[in-house]
């Protein structure tokens, strides 16, 4: 029997994967490659992609899986894509220079953009260099003349919809990345694009996820696609992660990766005025319904992996959370990498191990991989509870996804010291290819309810929350930042 599947393309930070999705949300197969980041010397901290050659392994990942296919018949391709990157189109419609969230070209100058204040409560996000309009106004300070090549910027997994079907277009929770759209208005605001000094010419059209475009010939014919094959409109990984959760009103959702945002869904936009203190961002929700209220501690999964690589390279996730999970109650030292402070709208610019003096003799590389996780845990514990009070709710368990959650000591961790429970559902850890198969099939009504995979208990643990209290006071101590409240 022939089943009906979902293309999914899926660009994260480091690595892209391309997955078929039955219409029942089993995943067929995967094919991933390791994405490519160059360095642009003209700054301090820039990086760039090459979209031809991300085109080129995406068509190869295609043709791969789709080979590899059997009994199927591809209904649809969607697509879902990190935040805060961007492709630039020229006049001639040539994809020639990629942005990635991991670029940070115009943090030099967030000084000399004014304005400040309505910037942040019109785009519902603090004035960084991570978001579009900071990188695109480096990219004219010292790329002048490809600066002015551009014709249109779009996001990553708008581009997909580009090279499939040649519209140029940006979904509505990309657009909100971009830092130039309104999140109240719905619509490109004039006066913040005059703030940044950028064209407002250069921003396309908004399209809402779920959407439907023909896919061009030429492309059916490489990819040797069935003619009713089409494309949906996707979006924004952490929203359609959201989506692929099941995430409901009433729930709080933990989204676990290279950075770990807490969301919440919310009808309305929180009070600019009284909550600016709040490191929080508010986007549009997928096809504009409503809001995603996001506390974010930064990067988390990301440090952990690059620790590993360097600390403990031959040594395996199971292993490392086998340890931590056997010393659980005996952290040999505290760290602190995750980026942002826990309270207030600033980043933390140091990091580092705390340990006991003299020098603990038994201490190895798997006690500091242990801090790493417990860092983690403690961040995100903040975040849990920073977005309760910003979205005025308070839920009796917390919906986790992502690969950052597939250790069972950080879930554990997260559940002891937030008094929580923490819920797993089925392909937890691929939850925004799902969110993107979700949205094709739900044209058909024919997407499945999520079954719980795995729950983690809260336990009372008085020894956890005093090593918080030792890990705030360090980062307190080791930024000369003075945080106040209370956890």
């Amino acid at each position: 029997m022939i089943q009906d599947v979902a293309l999914i393309i899926d660009i994260g930070t480091g690595s892209t994967r391309v997955a078929a999705v039955s219409c029942r949300g089993a995943i067929l197969n995967i094919k991933s490659f390791k994405n490519s980041f160059y360095v642009d010397d003209e700054y301090n901290d820039a990086k760039y992609f090459i979209p031809n050659e991300l085109k080129q392994n995406i068509f190869l990942g295609v043709k791969e899986l789709s080979s590899d296919l059997k009994n199927c018949k591809i209904r649809y391709i969607s697509s879902s894509s990190a935040r805060e990157s961007f492709v630039l189109l020229d006049a001639n419609g040539n994809d020639f220079y990629g942005l990635p969230n991991v670029d940070n070209r115009g943090k030099d100058w967030l000084s000399s953009i004014p304005d400040k204040d309505y910037i942040e409560k019109v785009t519902g996000r603090p004035l960084t260099e991570d978001f579009g309009a900071m990188k695109l106004y480096g990219f004219k300070q010292k790329r002048e003349n490809y600066y002015h090549s551009i014709d249109n910027i779009i996001s990553l997994s708008d581009w997909i919809g580009y090279i499939l079907t040649g519209k140029v277009e940006i979904e509505l929770s990309q657009a909100c990345e971009t830092q130039l759209f309104n999140i109240y208005s719905k619509k490109w605001d004039t006066r913040v694009c005059e703030d940044f000094g950028l064209d407002e010419s250069i921003l396309p059209s908004i399209v809402t996820t779920g959407t439907i475009h023909e896919i061009l010939p030429e492309m059916k014919s490489i990819f040797n696609l069935d003619s009713e094959c089409s494309y949906v409109v996707g979006g924004a990984d952490t929203q359609l992660a959201a989506r692929g959760m099941n995430l409901s009103s009433s729930d709080i959702g933990l989204i676990s990766g290279t950075t770990s945002p807490v969301v919440k869904y919310k009808t309305s936009i929180p009070n600019y005025e009284k909550n600016r203190e709040f490191n929080f961002w508010c986007s549009c929700n997928l096809g504009g319904k409503g809001y995603q209220i996001e506390t974010n501690p930064g990067v988390t999964g990301l440090n952990l992996q690059l620790a590993k690589e360097k600390l403990l390279p031959d040594a395996t996730y199971e292993s490392i959370n086998q340890y931590v999970m056997d010393n659980y109650e005996d952290l040999k030292c505290v760290a602190s990498f995750t980026s942002q402070s826990p309270y207030k709208n600033i980043s933390f610019p140091n990091g580092g191990f705390l340990m006991t003096v003299p020098f603990h003799q038994e201490i190895g590389n798997e006690d500091l991989i242990h801090a790493m996780v417990a860092d983690i845990a403690f961040s995100i514990a903040f975040k849990i509870r920073q977005n309760e009070v910003l979205s005025q709710t308070n839920s009796p368990y917390i919906v986790g996804a992502g690969g950052g959650l597939r250790m069972d000591c950080l879930c554990q961790m997260v559940a002891d010291l937030t008094d929580k429970k923490l819920i797993l559902k089925e392909n937890y850890d691929e939850a925004s290819i799902i969110g993107a198969a979700m949205t094709c099939f739900a044209l058909e009504d024919s997407a499945q309810k999520l079954s719980v995979v795995k729950e983690y208990y809260p336990n009372e643990n008085k020894y956890l929350r005093e090593k918080l209290e030792t890990w705030l006071l360090y980062r307190e101590k080791m930024n000369s930042k003075k945080e106040i409240g209370a956890f």
